[in-house]
């Protein structure tokens, strides 16, 4: 990637965590800083790429009620707002994250569909299985939905040129084995790793996993066009949850200066 391009930031909040507008307003907080993406997580009862933050923050927006068409409205009143308040070149492109169960659940098609209608960019779908989606893919086509697909660790070279040709402009790449959450190591088997994709696929790379300090951030300056952050913001909004004096706008200005303090922006 060119030295001289900034390194861009994909945040990530949970729809209804604490609730629905204080999750509206992180997600307003994050965006203003500048992010480049932001994943808006519909909670799954069993979230099994993630870690023990990301799991409890979507059990607890579950116990409180949560239905897709909630997430669909937050998403909504998300993609109004912005409209209203980034330019059109540097607006943040919104990615529903979820699980396939749920999207099957729903009907893949009505998801997809209400998903675009109501200002998702993109979905990104953990456990989705490239070679039997129920035509997820087919359908994302037809209504213009960029399908982010992931690279885990140790695929071979013919699975990883499979992968990014069916991903959607941008690749996803899991930094570790594991779950989301513990700190990722910034070492040479990584960089060499990155180096190895990027060989063999040429659109941008996304890492995540683990990303939660400036310091690794900047370390990958250069190395990726996009750094993935998910659970440095759901553990921060955990914090903030339990200070209930703290207005929706508390959380805007809050989450905004965690996003600028992770990028060193």
């Amino acid at each position: 990637m060119s030295k001289n391009k900034q390194t861009q930031l994909m945040g990530h909040i949970i729809a209804g965590y604490p609730t629905l507008e204080l999750s509206m307003y992180a997600a307003l907080g994050i965006a203003h800083a500048g992010v480049s993406y932001l994943e808006v997580q519909f909670p799954f009862s069993d979230p099994n790429a993630d870690g023990v933050v990301i799991e409890e923050a979507c059990d607890k927006s579950i116990a409180q009620g949560f239905k897709v068409i909630q997430g669909f409205s937050l998403l909504q009143s998300l993609s109004s707002r912005l409209a209203h308040t980034q330019s059109k070149d540097k607006q943040t492109r919104l990615i529903v994250m979820t699980y396939a169960n749920l999207i099957f659940h729903y009907g893949v098609e009505k998801f997809i569909k209400e998903a675009k209608e109501f200002g998702a960019w993109g979905m990104i779908v953990p456990d989705l299985p490239l070679e039997s989606d129920e035509k997820l893919r087919i359908l994302a086509k037809k209504y213009e939905l960029n399908i982010i697909s992931l690279i885990a660790p140790k695929t071979k070279a013919t699975r990883i040129k499979k992968i990014a040709k069916a991903s959607d402009e941008i690749v996803y790449i899991v930094s570790r084995s594991g779950t989301t959450g513990a700190k990722t190591h910034i070492d040479s088997t990584l960089l060499e790793w990155l180096k190895f994709i990027r060989r063999l696929c040429k659109k941008p790379l996304a890492l995540g996993f683990g990303i939660n300090s400036n310091e690794q951030v900047e370390v990958l300056k250069n190395k990726v066009e996009i750094i993935v952050a998910g659970s440095y913001f759901v553990r921060f909004i955990t914090e903030l949850s339990k200070e209930s004096k703290l207005t929706p706008q508390d959380y805007l200005h809050k989450l905004q200066e965690h996003t600028k303090a992770l990028m060193g922006w």
